[in-house]
C-alpha cells in the first residue's frame, strides 16, 4: 500500500515505491482520492489525442501494470469525476496527488515483465517472460 500527500508527484513517487520495496513486476490494483494537474490520452489512429486537466478531481478508477525495467515503466488507466459528476478517463501521462492517494500495488515475484515496441500498433506492448 501507498499513501501519497498533497502535491505529491504520483509517478515519481510510484517510481520510488516500487524501487524500494523491489517491485520490477506488479500490477497496480486500485487506488482512492484525488488527482489534480493531470495529462490523459486516448489512444487514435494516429497516435495519442491527449489532454490537460487543471484542479481537483475525485479518482474513481486507477488500475494498470508496472515494469520498471521498461519503458513506460507504468501503464496506467484512470476515471475521475468532475465537480458536475460527469466521468473523464483514459491513459494517464503525468498527475499530482490532490489532498491525499491510497494505491494499492502488488509485486510479482515470478512472472517478469518487460515491454517491446508492436510496429503494428506503435505501442510498447507489454512481455511476460
Amino acid at each position: 500500500m501507498v499513501k501519497l500527500s498533497d502535491g505529491d508527484d504520483v509517478f515519481r513517487s510510484l517510481e520510488e515505491v516500487a524501487r524500494k520495496h523491489g517491485i520490477q513486476s506488479g500490477a497496480i490494483h486500485w487506488a482512492i482520492g484525488m488527482l489534480q494537474d493531470f495529462e490523459i490520452g486516448f489512444f487514435a489512429p494516429a497516435g495519442y489525442e491527449k489532454k490537460v486537466f487543471e484542479g481537483r478531481h475525485e479518482l474513481l478508477a486507477f488500475h494498470g501494470s508496472i515494469a520498471l525495467r521498461a519503458e513506460p515503466k507504468f501503464h496506467i488507466h484512470v476515471a475521475v469525476a468532475q465537480r458536475d459528476h460527469t466521468v473523464i478517463g483514459g491513459h494517464l501521462f503525468r498527475a499530482t496527488a490532490c489532498m491525499m492517494n491510497e494505491i494499492c500495488l502488488e509485486r510479482f515475484a515470478k512472472i517478469k515483465f518487460n515491454r517491446k515496441r508492436n510496429p503494428k500498433t506503435t505501442l510498447n506492448e507489454l512481455e511476460i517472460e
